[in-house]
Formats: C-alpha cells, structure tokens, sequence
C-alpha cells in the first residue's frame, strides 16, 4: 500500500514575548473564570555594592558563617562587641570598613568566607554600602540591620532590639 503523503506546509513562526502577552480584555475575561495568568514581571533590584566610593573591609578574627560589620577597629574589639559574640554563642566574624590594598569588598568577603549572614550596626553604615533600602540578601548571605554600637551601648531599647533581631532571625547558636 501506497501513502500519499501531501506537499510540506511550512511551520507557523516562533511567536515574540510580547505576542504570547494577553491583552487586558483576555485577561479580564480570565480573571472573571478565576484563571490565573501568569505574567512576565520585571525582576527586583539585585543587592549590589556598585559605587564609585565603596570602601573594602578589613576582617577581623572569627569564625562561623556570621559576619558582623561594624563602623571601626576599635568596635570590634570593645568589651561590648565581646559581649555580643558571647550571646551568640559563638565566635563571630568582625568586619569594618578600611581603604587600603589589604582590604576586600563586601561581595568578595561573602563569596570567599562563605558567610550566611552578614548584619550590619547603624543605618550609616548601611548606607555606606548600599543606596537606598538594604537589600534581603547579597549573594549567598542574607543582610541584616542592628542598631549601631553607640545606640546599643547607651541605650536599654537598642539592646531589646538588637536582641530581638538576633532571635527572629535566627542568629543565635543553642550551645
């Protein structure tokens, strides 16, 4: 038995994004059956450490997957930083800004160290790093806001604030 077979059609062209997009009457028709549309949406701003006078970091001793970046050396290793690292219950990584060539950028410190978490004291310091509102994350480690060390250390509302943020976010250790 013989097939016949019929001449070759050519195949529809690809269709671009913005044809595959509904237009506002189709969605509103589908809306009104309880259909969801998903949408092509524009993506978020990515955490990003992009200006001109960014200063590195110097990083301090520790260890573990926290990074404490706070505003000098001297914040550091102050009686109150120790205390902070000991509610933890760990040993944590200190970090302060520092232009020189031994210095590293804040994204690279994350990515080499491998740190979880990197929480900054003081909105100033935020933004000496970041425009605008602190981002969620930077890269693998999520970004956190403490009160700055001056707030902490002489006020009894900073300290139950930074307390609490250490608890919601799961920042201290069981040990």
């Amino acid at each position: 038995m013989l097939i016949r077979l019929s001449p070759i059609t050519t195949l529809p062209k690809p269709l671009k994004p913005d044809e595959l997009m509904a237009d506002s009457r189709q969605t509103a028709y589908l809306d009104a059956m309880d259909i969801d549309v998903w949408r092509l949406r524009n993506r978020g701003p990515v955490a990003s450490c992009e200006r001109q006078s960014i200063p590195g970091i110097r990083l301090g001793t520790g260890n573990g997957g926290v990074l404490f970046l706070c505003a000098t050396a001297e914040d550091s290793s102050s009686r109150l930083a120790n205390d902070i690292g000991r509610s933890l219950g760990g040993v944590p990584v200190w970090a302060w800004p520092l232009q020189d060539e031994d210095s590293v950028s804040l994204i690279d410190a994350v990515d080499e160290q491998l740190f979880t978490t990197v929480a900054i004291f003081g909105e100033e310091l935020a933004d000496v790093f970041f425009t605008g509102e602190l981002p969620a994350s930077l890269n693998s480690a999520k970004l956190v806001l403490l009160p700055s060390m001056q707030d902490i250390l002489h006020s009894v509302d900073a300290r139950r604030s930074l307390w609490q943020i250490f608890c919601s976010k799961g920042m201290v250790s069981e040990n």
